[in-house]
Parts: C-alpha cells; sequence; structure tokens
C-alpha cells in the first residue's frame, strides 16, 4: 500500500534557523521522495495568516493521508492551528536538532496544545536526511492511508450470515466507526436471478477465456459444475460493478457450497475479496490485508495444533487467489457437499499474519497473529496452510479464548501487525495482540 504525505514548513522570522527553513522542507521531502515515499511539498513556509493560507490552497489541491508540519524554528502555535481550520488532516510534527533554533521545544508546545485540543498527532525528530526517520514517516502514514482506503470500500452480502454462526453476526454501525466501510445488504435472489439469466454458451464461452488460469489446473468437477461456477463468478462480478463493491460475503453453508467458491478465486486476483459462510467483518479483514500486502488472502478455519513443531494448520474448503499458490491446482468438489467447484492447493512458504475480526458496538475487536507459513501436506481439502508460531500453542490457546476472538482466521503474506495496531489506535478500536 502507498500512502501520500504532504509538507509544509513552519518558522519565525525573529528566530534562529529561519533562513533554513525551506532548506529544512526541501530536504525533508526529498528524503521522502528517495526512499519510494509519495510526497507532496507545498513549498510553503508558514510565519503569518497570509502564508497559512497559502499553505491551504495548496493543500485543498493534495488528495494527501497526512500533513507533515516541517518545524524549522520555534513559530506562534496559532498558525497550525489556522491551517487545520481550513484543511483538517491527521498530523506529523516533524522537529529538527539544534541548539539555537527552537524546533524541537515549539514541537514540544504544539503537542501540548493538540493535547488539550484532543487532536491526535504524531512525532519525529531528527536530521532532514535521515532515511531512519523517513521510514518511520512511511510507517506512520501508511495506517491512515489504510483508513482513508476503507473510507471508501463497500462490502456485499448475499442472504446474511449462515445459520448457526451467531459469532459472526454483524454491527453495521461498528463497521461503518471502526473500519469506515459500507454494508449493502442484498437478497440472495439478487445473485441467483442474475445466474440464471447467463445461458451456458456464454459460461462455456467465458471459462474459454479464463483458460490461461483454469486450463493449467487439474480439474475432478464436472462440466455442469464449471459452468454453474462461472456463472456465479460473472454475476458476482457484475453486481461489484453496479454497486462499487470492494468486498463479499455470501451465505454459502450449506447451500451455496461449492457454487462461489471459483468465482471468489478468480475475483481475489482481480482485487476483490470474498469471505465463506456470510462473514462481513472479514470479507472486510481481507480486503485491509490486500491492500497491504497487495496479494490475494487466504480464508481460514484455525484446525489443529502440532506441538511437535509448535505450529496451528489453518484451512478452508478453498476459495484462495491462484496466485498464492505452491504447486498444483485441483478443480475439486467442496467437501461435504461433494458438488461444485473448489480451488484446492498448497499456500506458499513466507512470513504471515493472521487476522480475525468480530465483535458489535464498543466490543468491536481484532486478533492478530504473527508466524511462518511452512510446507505442508493437502492435510485438509481446500487451501491449507501449516503456520509455525514463536509463542507457545497453549498460550494462544488460552488467548484466543481470553480475547473471544473468532473462528474464522484471514492469512495474508507479510507482517502487517504494527501497521494494524496502529490502525486501531486511530480508530479507536480494540486490538489484540496474540
Amino acid at each position: 500500500m502507498k500512502a501520500t504525505i504532504a509538507a509544509v514548513g513552519l518558522a519565525h522570522p525573529f528566530e534562529v534557523g529561519y533562513d533554513q527553513a525551506q532548506h529544512l522542507l526541501d530536504t525533508t521531502a526529498q528524503t521522502l521522495g528517495a526512499l519510494g515515499i509519495t510526497c507532496h511539498n507545498t513549498g510553503v513556509v508558514m510565519q503569518d495568516l497570509k502564508t497559512v493560507e497559502q499553505a491551504a490552497e495548496a493543500l485543498k489541491c493534495i488528495d494527501a493521508d497526512v500533513l507533515m508540519i516541517c518545524i524549522a524554528t520555534w513559530s506562534e502555535d496559532h498558525h497550525l492551528m489556522d491551517l487545520l481550520g481550513y484543511v483538517d488532516k491527521p498530523v506529523i510534527l516533524r522537529a529538527y536538532p539544534a541548539r539555537d533554533t527552537g524546533s524541537l521545544c515549539c514541537a514540544h508546545q504544539i503537542g501540548a496544545v493538540f493535547t488539550n485540543l484532543g487532536k491526535q498527532y504524531e512525532f519525529i525528530f531528527g536530521k532532514p536526511e535521515d532515511p531512519v526517520c523517513a521510514q518511520k514517516a512511511k510507517e506512520i502514514a501508511i495506517p491512515y492511508a489504510l483508513a482513508n482506503t476503507m473510507k471508501d470500500v463497500r462490502v456485499g452480502t448475499f442472504g446474511g450470515r449462515v445459520k448457526g454462526m451467531t459469532e459472526i453476526a454483524y454491527d453495521e454501525f461498528a463497521i461503518k466507526q471502526y473500519l469506515g466501510a459500507r454494508v449493502v445488504n442484498m437478497e440472495i435472489t439478487e445473485l441467483t436471478d442474475k445466474v440464471a439469466a447467463i445461458s451456458d454458451a456464454e459460461a462455456d464461452k467465458l471459462l474459454e477465456q479464463k483458460k490461461d488460469l483454469l486450463k493449467p489446473c487439474k480439474c475432478t468437477s464436472t462440466a455442469d459444475a464449471m459452468r454453474e461456477s462461472i456463472k456465479y463468478y460473472a454475476a458476482m462480478k457484475e453486481l461489484c460493478g453496479e454497486y462499487a463493491l470492494g468486498a463479499l460475503a455470501v451465505g454459502c453453508y450449506t447451500t451455496y457450497m461449492g457454487k462461489v467458491c471459483l468465482g471468489y478465486s478468480l475475483l481475489a486476483e482481480e482485487g476483490i475479496t470474498g469471505a465463506c459462510e456470510g462473514d462481513v467483518p472479514n470479507a472486510l479483514t481481507m480486503k485491509m490485508l490486500y491492500e497491504l500486502s497487495g496479494k490475494p488472502v487466504n480464508n481460514t478455519d484455525l484446525l489443529d495444533f502440532n506441538y511437535d513443531d509448535n505450529s496451528i494448520l489453518f484451512a478452508h474448503c478453498g476459495s484462495s487467489g491462484f496466485s498464492i499458490a505452491e504447486g498444483e491446482i485441483e478443480l475439486a468438489p467442496v467437501r461435504l457437499a461433494e458438488t461444485g467447484v473448489c480451488c484446492k492447493f498448497l499456500m506458499k512458504p513466507g512470513k504471515v499474519t493472521a487476522v480475525d475480526i468480530c465483535g458489535n458496538g464498543s466490543n468491536f475487536r481484532m486478533s492478530v497473529m504473527v508466524g511462518d507459513a511452512i510446507p505442508c501436506g493437502m492435510e485438509f481439502p481446500g487451501n491449507p496452510m501449516t503456520i509455525r508460531f514463536e509463542k507457545p500453542l497453549d498460550q494462544i490457546n488460552e488467548e484466543i479464548m481470553q480475547y473471544g476472538s473468532g473462528h474464522h482466521w484471514m492469512v495474508a503474506y507479510g507482517d502487517h501487525a504494527e501497521t494494524l495496531r496502529r490502525f486501531c489506535q486511530i480508530q479507536g478500536m480494540n486490538y489484540y495482540r496474540i
């Protein structure tokens, strides 16, 4: 995920170091850019109301996730308060080491003001060319970028959650408040009517269009099942376009088992995440993890412990994106129902983050585990993933129960724990690191 930072200077003409304010602003922005961080330098050093207004006009043209205030000298703190009256953005206070400029004490002063006003802020202290400071800015900005991205996400739910899984009941108000996304509730007939309108000939044509992905796969599902599954893919994709959906949750168990799995796998490669069993919060969890990792996300249940190597088996029926597969992909009937098309394959090894979101109201919560996906066999028919952890398994087990984490774990490649912790802090959401 990329974040955008907008940089503005702050200095007082009477103070030592005022003549270096523009240089500090420019160097700070250039250092960020050299590390691949998108930084828009407004070129404005605020010192009075006129320059504050100039900075505000420049910022209105920039879709920034975070505003970095490059404090060159001690300055009157009301300039920054005035700026945020025009453009209210998350703020990084950037101070620089120097004996006579008052940069650091000005940052402390503004921090006190913001605390009194209840305004969240971040702080970085170091030389303008310091790459460590630039990296810290990136780490600060990405959770804000994630929060901004999620504000535009709509998740479509078809048929509600499955019967018997009260745990995944979704609180639309909590989802909007803490994740930023909006739930689009739809009858299952909106999906099935579109499926029924697609002819077999159209389905065969679409299967041919997807041959680069599907032909290399081993197929043990019937031709009729393949046609039905590709129809569900086409219907879901069309509805995503109509409703501007970035995520889906179909109440698949038991009636629609095996019908939407192939579609989920194909949509995952297009950036649309799909969660099983009508689990809306975890459809959004997948969307968040997709944005952070840039890869499809594995929808799993936590199934079994292996005390010999301190690992846990995670798996579900088989609806993950093909690009995270290790080895052969089998298009096969779903377990239990023995119908439809699931995408069965093993997962690539590597560092992974497993996340569950559930709850309601102020108890809406995120649980996070980080481990290493290691090679495993087809220990469960679907997309099994064995993850080795450093923490003892019994402790993990106890903490899952202590925090009331759910049974669905969305697993993404990479270590995203700190970004997610910061996201939850920004959004005022409960966060538990297991």
